[in-house]
């Protein structure tokens, strides 16, 4: 007979279930919000560069954030809330 401790211990070592797809959604939307976000912050701290880095820096820092977000769930939060 099996003691519930056992069973425990058997949970620590299998693999995190994969996320549900609405999940992953989510958390790359947020990402991507909070990657326009920066976008924005870099912007300003650069004085409004010209069209070009403009373009590039709305369109792969959102994109790189939603990745990292979905990719990585609660750990990419971890890493921006840590002091």
């Amino acid at each position: 007979m099996t003691t519930p401790e056992s069973q425990e211990e058997d949970k620590l070592f299998l693999p995190d279930p994969e996320p549900e797809p609405i999940v992953v959604t989510v958390r790359a939307l947020c990402g991507f919000v909070f990657g326009l976000f920066w976008a924005g912050v870099f912007w300003v701290q650069l004085r409004g560069p010209g069209m070009a880095p403009t373009l590039l820096l709305f369109t792969v820092l959102p994109v790189v954030f939603a990745y990292a977000a979905a990719r990585h769930g609660d750990g990419f939060w971890e890493y921006w809330r840590r002091d």
